[in-house]
């Protein structure tokens, strides 16, 4: 049985749709304003929402399972599949 190909179809216009921003320094609590990388800036503010992503995904990088290489290559295809800029 054959199943039909996924389609995406993209929630907001690429080209005018929103951006994430940053978090400024302030916005963030203490303990994360030390803090550069792109997910804590992004998600920072909301500190609940970071911690759980962490508890998430920290076990599927650590996990030794599947070689780095496809976990690259899977995380690349799932941006592209979403349309995500980084």
């Amino acid at each position: 049985m054959q199943h039909a190909p996924l389609v995406y179809t993209p929630l907001v216009d690429n080209e005018t749709g929103p951006r994430l921003r940053f978090a400024r320094d302030d916005e963030l609590s203490e303990k994360l304003r030390s803090r550069t990388d792109a997910l804590t800036r992004v998600f920072g503010h909301n500190s609940t929402l970071l911690e759980n992503w962490y508890r998430w995904y920290v076990p599927l990088i650590r996990d030794l399972s599947l070689p780095a290489r496809l976990k690259e290559i899977v995380r690349l295809r799932v941006a592209q599949l979403n349309a995500c800029d980084f």
